[in-house]
């Protein structure tokens, strides 16, 4: 009996399909890691929480906007490390390469405005990124997705060489 019920809870698993229609809103919640990369840059990492919403406007595309709390460490001139939160934030635009799967992979182009308590006369202050890049959502049932994306941002900033490496994970729910 054991058995019979373990093997129709995997078919039931098996055959969840999230189904994107025109219309249908989306909730994320994703926790990201960050890393600035390019010639001027020390080793650094953030980690970050995001709440983002976007609406489709057709079943294989949708836009929205993501609010953002990151959290960094921070060395000032006195050699004193603490834990740093800033708010910052991004709008986006996801494309579907699937519209009814188990498991829709994604290509995504975002905008990020990334707010740093910095001295007025540091070198660098623009923390403006067009990123891209490509995710998935694998859907736990209709409506709930575990959802994996990694991105590539280009510094906005005039002169900038480098950009930021991001790889976030999280829920989905589409409704």
């Amino acid at each position: 009996m054991k058995r019979v019920i373990i093997g129709i809870l995997l078919l039931s698993a098996a055959a969840a399909f999230g189904q994107i229609e025109k219309g249908d809103t989306e909730i994320s919640f994703m926790g990201y890691f960050a890393t600035f990369v390019g010639e001027d840059v020390d080793a650094n990492g953030m980690g970050s929480l995001q709440l983002s919403y976007g609406k489709y406007v057709t079943p294989f595309l949708q836009f929205g906007v993501a609010p953002t709390v990151s959290f960094y460490t921070f060395t000032d001139f006195d050699g004193e490390t603490s834990v740093k939160a800033e708010f910052s934030g991004s709008v986006f635009a996801h494309m579907n390469l699937a519209r009814a799967s188990r498991i829709i992979p994604y290509l995504t182009a975002q905008y990020y405005q990334f707010t740093f308590d910095i001295p007025e006369d540091a070198e660098f202050t623009d923390f403006g990124y067009a990123n891209v890049g490509m995710g998935f959502k694998n859907f736990i049932n209709e409506y709930a997705s575990f959802n994996v994306l990694a991105t590539y941002g280009f510094s906005m900033a005039p002169g900038a060489e480098g950009g930021i490496i991001m790889v976030m994970t999280g829920l989905s729910i589409i409704f």
